[in-house]
């Protein structure tokens, strides 16, 4: 990518202001205030967008350091050659009237932004790694905890073309979000909610069977004609003239008794039907929540699986990271230092003859450097395709002339990529002049 050229309507103290560009080194060259870091933020906003905070953050954030000061729309616009082919942005930032908008420079057709962003539109990475590799301020070139983030996600990037990137870490986040969701699924609830109903809904079959039988024999008696013989029909004649009907009363027995045995057996045909029902719906139940346990462990395997695929292209990428380090850094240092070796946690040990020396004992000038190294490392590796210009803002206050010249040569060599200094040392332009080295001067 090359930025040709920037037109500011209002940012900051800048109004109307206008500047092409070119290839190469540009250094925008001021004193302090002089708005050199304006100019930088301002590309950045062209590229990325800016927002403004809110609460209290909002009062210290970019958005309200760089309001207009002299007048103007608060926004502008910026040429720049992605791939051969030339685009124009156009942004405002104003509140309420917020826009971006993308044009082919040469044709002013306009190109549709669905997510009202250049990034997957035009370039990958987004506004973090940017300002994490290629974005580097005297203050922050010190990699920290966003940098590390930066470069743990993407060393776990397994790259599936030349062309095409899967970001693991999205694709896992999102797998384990489905995780989340199958396993909030209704279904085991339900399945919980069932066991219970399963536990309180219960029959005994033998006393079902017993009523069952109670009730046949008790039919029987009520059908069945009993055989007495003269003294005991006697008997009975003369209890009827009294008033007391035997046969009556047992046969009313009889009858109450039939009603209690097949309120029972009802009450218990029930509990069997509704239990065979449960039974049935658990059954049902028990086969869909299965079915969701199925996918959970086809998704928690798929998961260990990316993950170990991402453990071992981080390690083939951290000792390709190493070796660019090391590269750049010998370069940078004249063969002082042959070779830096980087962990996880970004802490890094450099070779200097035959023995390795931990970071920590070396000048703030030579860490500074490394970590320098570090970011063109990964702004080389990791985002090769977007090949954005490196933005580099006052970042050599600590390098003697003989660090500085050296720094500079090797940037001067790298002709695949635009750079931007911002600086207020005269010594940096000397010791371009001196390397007789290719550079376009931008006086502020």
């Amino acid at each position: 990518m090359k930025i040709k050229e920037i037109s500011i309507d209002g940012f900051g103290k800048f109004h109307k202001y206008h500047c092409k560009l070119s290839d190469g080194i540009q250094v925008f060259y001021g004193e302090n205030e002089s708005g050199k870091t304006t100019l930088r933020k301002f590309m950045i906003a062209m590229l990325f967008g800016m927002e403004k905070g809110r609460g209290m953050a909002a009062k210290n954030d970019d958005y309200t350091k760089y309001v207009p000061i002299d007048g103007g729309n608060y926004g502008g616009s910026m040429i720049f050659e992605k791939d051969g082919i030339s685009y124009r942005v156009q942004r405002i930032f104003s509140p309420g009237r917020s826009q971006v908008r993308l044009f082919y420079s040469d044709t002013m057709e306009e190109i549709i932004l669905p997510e009202k962003s250049l990034v997957h539109k035009i370039f990958e990475s987004n506004k973090n790694a940017f300002e994490n590799t290629v974005s580097m301020t005297q203050s922050d070139i010190r990699t920290g905890k966003e940098m590390k983030e930066v470069l743990q996600s993407s060393m776990a990037n397994l790259r599936s073309s030349k062309d095409s990137e899967i970001d693991i870490r999205k694709a896992i986040d999102y797998l384990k979000a489905k995780r989340r969701e199958k396993r909030k699924d209704s279904i085991f609830a339900k399945a919980d909610k069932i066991r219970q109903q399963i536990k309180i809904v219960t029959y005994d079959p033998n006393k079902l069977e017993q009523y069952t039988k109670e009730e046949q024999e008790l039919r029987k008696k009520l059908t069945k004609r009993e055989h007495y013989n003269f003294f005991q029909r006697l008997l009975r004649w003369i209890r009827r003239l009294l008033g007391v009907n035997e046969d009556q009363i047992e046969k009313m027995e009889i009858l109450h008794r039939l009603d209690i045995v097949r309120m029972e057996i009802k009450q218990l045909t029930d509990q069997k039907e509704m239990q065979q029902e449960i039974h049935i719906q658990y059954q049902k139940i028990m086969e869909q929540k299965k079915s969701i346990e199925e996918e959970i462990r086809q998704i928690e395997m798929a998961i260990y699986a990316i993950e170990q695929a991402a453990l071992a292209v981080q390690k083939t990428f951290g000792q390709e990271l190493n070796e660019k380090i090391s590269e750049i850094f010998e370069r940078m240092t004249g063969s002082d230092y042959k070779k830096v070796v980087m962990n996880d946690a970004l802490e890094m040990m450099v070779q200097k003859d035959f023995d390795y020396i931990d970071m920590k004992y070396l000048s703030n000038a030579t860490v500074e450097q490394l970590y320098f190294a570090l970011r063109l490392a990964a702004a080389d590796l990791l985002y090769k395709e977007d090949h954005f210009p490196l933005f580099l803002d006052d970042v050599f206050g600590n390098y003697d002339d003989k660090r500085l010249k050296r720094t500079l040569s090797y940037l001067g060599q790298k002709s695949d990529r635009q750079i931007f200094l911002f600086t207020g040392r005269s010594e940096v332009v000397k010791a371009l002049k001196e390397h007789k080295m290719n550079y376009h001067l931008i006086a502020l």
